[in-house]
């Protein structure tokens, strides 16, 4: 995350942080960089070897919320192939796969009020999640929104505030967004063709689809470290883009958010080549802890 005015540069394979001292940074051990200043330098070479890297990068607004993507293009040997694949999926394939998605999404929220002692409400999602059909065409996604929010943020709640809780939802829903478009590039498919949402002023479609599962771990961070009378600052800012390292559960093993999303959208890839669904493994919420690498 680089706050601060700041030349950014490349020297043997290594990011080179240039502020009132240098740093520099081993290119492959960054996934994402945040930039949240206007003041920085950056050469077009050093974006072509971030963009080599596979390193998603975000430019920011003057609240500080992502409003850019940069992200590798045309990096899957074989695109052609994988593209074709993902345009031929049949409208009942994708269907399921969103149904699926919504009721992992709708499970995770029901996790996320039990962790908040809000039982009742989370034993109510629960009960809706088994009630969504293919494609979700009853909207059961809306409809567990509705009781999640006002149970978790008060009756009072409404997504299009201008808070502090709306601004660190915002937040960190677009660093996870990010990381996720990465991955769809980088697997080969084109992120503008979705599986639910189709709109075409939105060329990450794809990954507005499959953030679904996720959000609930944003939710929850927020709900257990923001006060009404908190600042958005860098602080809060660094926690939210650290969620990327947080621990879920897929596939039977602890993983982070980031390793999450490449296990899930390998398998969509799974679920494509064998025309099953249920190949496609999301991510199971668990209580916040940053991963352990050892």
């Amino acid at each position: 995350m680089i706050t601060q005015p700041t030349k950014l540069s490349i020297q043997n394979k290594q990011l080179k942080i240039t502020q009132e001292e240098d740093w520099t940074m081993p290119l492959e051990d960054i996934s994402t960089i945040i930039l949240e200043t206007p003041q920085i330098s950056l050469s077009s070479k050093a974006m072509s070897m971030i963009a080599d890297s596979k390193i998603v990068m975000y430019s920011c607004d003057e609240k500080h919320l992502p409003n850019g993507i940069f992200i590798p293009f045309a990096c899957h040997s074989r695109q052609l192939k994988i593209m074709n694949q993902q345009l031929k999926c049949s409208e009942s394939f994708n269907k399921r796969c969103w149904q699926k998605v919504i009721v992992t999404k709708i499970r995770n929220q029901a996790k996320v009020l039990n962790i908040c002692k809000r039982e009742l409400m989370a034993e109510h999602l629960e009960n809706i999640s088994k009630k969504v059909n293919s494609g979700d065409t009853d909207n059961k996604e809306a409809i567990a929104a509705k009781g999640y929010f006002s149970s978790l943020f008060g009756k009072n709640f409404n997504r299009n505030f201008d808070n502090i809780y709306n601004s660190s939802l915002n937040y960190g829903y677009s660093i996870i967004r990010g990381a996720i478009a990465r991955s769809i590039v980088s697997y080969g498919y084109l992120p503008l063709i979705g599986i639910h949402h189709k709109s075409e002023l939105n060329n990450y479609n794809l990954a507005d689809d499959f953030i679904e599962p996720f959000r609930p771990i944003v939710d929850l961070w927020v709900k257990t470290n923001i006060k009404q009378d908190m600042e958005f600052n860098k602080y809060v800012r660094a926690e939210l883009a650290n969620l990327l390292n947080a621990d879920v559960f897929i596939q039977g093993k602890l993983q982070s958010v980031n390793n999450a999303i490449n296990i899930m959208i390998a398998s969509y890839t799974t679920a494509i080549n064998q025309n099953d669904y249920k190949k496609l493994e999301l991510p199971e919420l668990l209580p916040i802890r940053i991963h352990s690498y050892e």
